[in-house]
C-alpha cells in the first residue's frame, strides 16, 4: 500500500513537470527572444482565438521593438475584435506602436484621442512626442489638459516639458516647472534635473543651471554632460573646460561622445588647438572614433583652431559623413580665405543643409562670384528655403558685395526677421558702394527698431561717412558710440575717422585723434593720415607726420617720398636729396606701381 502511494506521488510529480507549457506561454516566450515570425506561426495554429491582455501587448511591443507596422496593425484589429481596447496594457502598447512606427504623428493622436481609457504613461507619451517631432507648445497645451483632469505628472511627464520650455526658450515657465519638481521631490531625480540644467543653459541663464549642479549631491555623467553643454552655449568655455577636467580627473566619471562632444565645440571656439588634440588622443584610447558626431565635432574644432589640414584630415577618415562635418570643413576653409575650396565642397555635398548655404554664399561674397552666387541663391530658393536669417544675410552681402545693392536692398526688405548681422551687411552693402546716405538711413532704422548696433555696426556707419565726406555726421556717430552705447572704439574705428577728417583737410584734428588714442603708435593710422598729407597745404604738418611715420616704420618708402615732395614744393631742395640719400642708405625701395588694366 505504501509502494502504490509512493508510485503514485512520484508519478504525479514526473507528470506536473513534464506537462508541456500552453501555447499562449510559448508565444509570449518567443516574442521575448524576438521571434515575431515563430510567434505569430503558433498563433496561426490557434483556433480560438485568446483574449488575454498580456499576450496581446507582448505580441504588439515585439512589432514595435521588430519595426514590423503592419503586423502590428494587424493585432489593432484582433485587439478590437477581442474587446480589449480598454485595456490599460494593451491600449498604452498600441500607442507606443504609432508612435514609434506610425509614419504620421497625427494618426498617433488620432489613437491617442481615441483611448477609452489614458493614464498617465498614455500623456506622457504623447507629451514626450510632440517635443521630439518639433512641436513643443502643443506638448505644453496636452500637459495642460492632462492636469485639468487630475493626472499627477510623474518623471517623464516633467522631463518632457522642461524640454519643451528648453525648445521655445520659455524661462519663466521652466522656471515654474523647478518649482514643481521640488513640490513633487524628484529634485534629486538626476535625470530630471539633466533636463532643467539644459533648459537653464539654452534660455542663456547659464548661472542657474551651475547653482542647481552644485546642489546635486551625487551628479552622474549625464548632469556633467548636461552643466559643461550649457557653459559651452554660453560661450563660457573656461568655466566648461574646468568643469570637464574636474569630471574626468577627481570624480573619475568617463565622458560620452555628447561630453566629447560640448567640450570639443568650447576647446574650438577658443582657439585652443594643443588642448583639443589631447582630448582627441583621449577619444581614440576610448574606443570613440568612428562615431558621426564626435567626428563632426572634431572636425569642427580643428577647423575653428585654423588647423583646417588636421580638419582634412579627420573628414577623410570618417566612414560615415553628416551635413555637421561637411559645413564644419567649409566652415575652416572659409574662415582661412581659401573660397574656392568651399564652393568646390559644396558641389560634392550630397545633402545640403541650411548652414551650408550661408557658408558657400560668404565665399561666394568673398570671391565676388557674382555667377556662384546665384546658382547658389536658386538652389535655395528651388527647396523652397526662404525664411533662414543666416542665409538670407549672406544673401544681402553677397550681392553687395558684387555692386549689386539695390538688389541686396530688395532682399533686406522681404526679410521677415533681421539680426544684427543682416543690418551690418546692409549697411556695409550701402557704404561700400559709395551711397552714405541710404547707409546712415538704414543705421537710423535699426536703432528705431530697437536693435542695438555693435563695434561693427559703427564701422560700417563711419565707413559711409568717410567715404561720403559727411565729417558732421562721423564726429556724431563716433562719439555716440563711446558715450551711449559704451563701445570701446578699435582701431577700425579711428581708422575710419583718420580717413575721413584726412578727406576733408582735417588733418591736424586727425592727428590730434590719433595721439589721445591707445593706438598712438600704431603704423596703420599714421600711414592712412600720411596718404592724406599729399593734398595737405601745410607743410610743417606734413613733415611732423612723415617723420612719426619714419619713425615706427622705417622701410615704408611712401614716408621717404612723400617728405621728399613736401620740401621740393616749398624749395628745401637740399633736404629733399637728404631724404634720397636716406632712402639709399637704408635700401628702401619705392615699390613700382601696378594696374589691373
Amino acid at each position: 500500500m505504501f509502494l502504490k502511494l509512493f508510485v503514485h506521488r512520484h508519478y504525479s510529480s514526473v507528470t506536473f513537470f513534464t506537462n508541456p507549457p500552453s501555447k499562449e506561454s510559448e508565444i509570449i516566450h518567443l516574442c521575448r527572444l524576438g521571434l515575431l515570425s515563430q510567434a505569430i506561426k503558433l498563433l496561426n495554429t490557434i483556433e480560438k482565438i485568446f483574449s488575454k491582455p498580456i499576450l496581446y501587448a507582448t505580441l504588439i511591443q515585439t512589432c514595435t521593438k521588430s519595426h514590423s507596422f503592419n503586423h502590428g496593425l494587424q493585432f489593432h484589429t484582433h485587439v478590437i475584435k477581442t474587446g480589449l481596447e480598454t485595456d490599460r496594457f494593451v491600449g498604452n502598447s498600441l500607442l507606443a506602436l504609432y508612435f514609434k512606427l506610425g509614419s504620421n504623428f497625427l494618426e498617433t493622436r488620432r489613437f491617442f484621442d481615441g483611448m477609452l481609457y489614458k493614464d498617465v504613461v498614455a500623456w506622457s507619451s504623447m507629451i514626450t512626442g510632440y517635443v521630439s517631432v518639433g512641436r513643443p507648445e502643443i506638448s505644453l497645451e496636452l500637459y495642460g489638459e492632462m492636469i485639468d483632469l487630475d493626472f499627477e505628472p510623474n518623471g517623464f511627464t516633467l522631463s518632457a516639458v522642461i524640454k519643451a520650455c528648453s525648445e521655445i526658450g520659455q524661462l519663466r515657465l521652466g522656471r515654474g516647472f523647478h518649482g514643481v519638481v521640488i513640490s513633487r521631490g524628484f529634485e534629486e531625480n538626476n535625470v530630471i534635473v539633466s533636463a532643467l540644467i539644459d533648459m537653464y543653459g539654452k534660455n542663456y541663464a547659464s548661472g542657474d543651471a551651475v547653482k542647481l549642479f552644485d546642489e546635486l549631491p551625487e551628479p552622474d555623467a549625464v548632469c556633467w554632460t548636461s552643466v559643461i553643454s550649457a557653459l559651452t552655449r554660453n560661450e563660457l568655455h573656461e568655466e566648461a573646460l574646468r568643469f570637464f577636467y574636474t569630471m574626468h580627473r577627481k570624480y573619475g566619471l568617463f565622458p560620452d561622445l555628447f561630453t566629447f562632444g560640448s567640450v570639443l565645440t568650447a576647446l574650438g571656439n577658443s582657439g585652443r588647438s594643443r588642448q583639443g588634440r589631447e582630448v582627441h588622443a583621449k577619444i581614440v584610447t576610448a574606443g570613440l572614433c568612428g562615431n558621426v558626431v564626435v567626428d563632426s565635432s572634431l572636425v569642427d574644432m580643428y577647423a575653428k583652431c585654423e588647423e583646417v589640414y588636421e580638419s582634412q584630415c579627420v573628414f577623410d577618415r570618417m566612414g560615415k559623413r553628416n551635413s555637421v562635418s561637411w559645413c564644419a570643413l567649409m566652415g575652416g576653409y572659409c574662415q582661412k580665405g581659401d573660397f574656392d575650396t568651399v564652393i568646390e565642397l559644396f558641389r560634392m555635398m550630397r545633402e545640403v543643409d541650411l548652414y551650408s548655404f550661408g557658408t558657400v554664399l560668404r565665399a561666394c561674397a568673398g570671391l565676388a562670384a557674382l555667377k556662384s552666387g546665384k546658382e547658389v541663391h536658386c538652389q535655395y530658393l528651388r527647396r523652397g528655403c526662404w525664411s533662414d536669417v543666416i542665409v538670407e544675410s549672406a544673401l544681402v552681402d553677397l550681392y553687395a558685395k558684387c555692386g549689386f545693392d539695390n538688389y541686396a536692398y530688395v532682399i533686406f526688405r522681404q526679410m521677415k526677421v533681421r539680426n544684427s548681422v543682416t543690418w551690418n551687411s546692409m549697411i556695409s552693402g550701402f557704404a561700400q558702394n559709395g551711397k552714405g546716405a541710404e547707409a546712415i538711413a538704414v543705421f537710423e532704422e535699426m536703432i528705431s527698431e530697437g536693435v542695438k548696433p555693435d563695434y561693427i555696426s559703427f564701422i560700417a556707419v563711419l565707413f559711409a561717412c568717410s567715404h561720403s565726406g559727411m565729417v558732421d555726421e562721423g564726429r556724431k556717430y563716433f562719439l555716440l558710440m563711446i558715450n551711449e552705447y559704451g563701445i570701446k572704439a578699435r582701431i577700425e574705428h579711428y581708422s575710419c575717422m583718420v580717413d575721413l577728417l584726412g578727406r576733408v583737410g582735417e588733418v591736424e584734428e586727425a592727428e590730434s585723434l590719433i595721439l589721445g588714442a591707445e593706438f598712438r603708435n600704431d603704423a596703420s593710422l599714421w600711414a592712412t593720415l600720411l596718404g592724406a598729407c599729399t593734398s595737405s597745404t601745410n607743410p610743417t604738418v606734413a613733415e611732423r607726420i612723415a617723420k612719426k611715420m619714419m619713425e615706427l616704420n622705417p622701410d615704408y618708402h611712401l614716408s621717404y617720398v612723400l617728405l621728399a615732395n613736401v620740401y621740393r614744393a616749398v624749395g628745401r631742395w637740399a633736404d629733399a636729396l637728404e631724404i634720397r640719400r636716406q632712402m639709399q642708405e637704408k635700401r628702401v625701395n619705392k615699390i613700382t606701381g601696378k594696374s589691373w588694366i
